[in-house]
């Protein structure tokens, strides 16, 4: 399966409050690997894993394993120069929030497959995730590929919302300031405009 790339969450002037980026996944092909102990132990200095864990992974007699997901650049490059045979990368999406905590409780998140699981990434993750394509790969007993085809994703529309990145900030630092001078122990902020009814930020503590 190939998961299309999620759509990004834009505020009401078109700022993005939630992106996808691509990425390196590293993946291994056990049968491929002669000593698995060997590296396993490499992979584990890498990749601050126990050696037993990522071996245990490379005995399995399935022709695909994950080795570790969604890697930073850095990781991703340490481990190429390693230079495996067995070891490959595959590309994927990773979530990203630009602005960091900001109208976090509000967007929510996605888990290790991008599927929603909080917030907006939840509620409308059908439009934002939308459906995953399919490739299909032919190989003789070499595992050399002859023949693939391949069902592009459907890709996931935009979500604009009536947020204002720039009041969300103030409203979410008022409550901060609000809640630590009166020690309550929660707070809300929501600002709506009263022409229209829109939510213009939704602060919650």
């Amino acid at each position: 399966a190939v998961s299309p790339k999620r759509a990004e969450v834009l505020d009401r002037n078109l700022n993005t409050l939630a992106m996808s980026a691509v990425v390196d996944s590293c993946f291994a092909v056990p049968t491929e690997i002669a000593d698995t102990k060997m590296v396993a132990g490499l992979l584990g200095g890498v990749l601050d894993l126990p050696t037993g864990e990522i071996e245990s992974r490379l005995a399995s007699s399935r022709s695909f394993v994950w080795i570790a997901r969604k890697l930073r650049p850095e990781t991703a490059a340490r481990i190429e120069a390693l230079n495996l045979k067995g070891i490959y990368f595959q590309k994927e999406d990773e979530r990203f929030y630009p602005k960091r905590q900001l109208a976090a409780a509000l967007l929510g998140y996605v888990d290790i497959d991008d599927k929603g699981l909080g917030g907006i990434e939840y509620s409308l993750d059908d439009r934002i995730r939308s459906k995953p394509g399919r490739m299909l790969v032919f190989a003789d007993a070499r595992r050399h590929g002859y023949q693939s085809s391949d069902e592009k994703p459907d890709a996931g529309s935009s979500v604009v919302l009536t947020i204002d990145e720039n009041i969300q900030f103030i409203a979410e630092k008022e409550l901060a300031a609000a809640i630590e001078q009166t020690h309550a122990p929660a707070g809300t902020v929501v600002v709506q405009n009263p022409s229209n009814g829109q939510i213009l930020a939704m602060a919650n503590w």
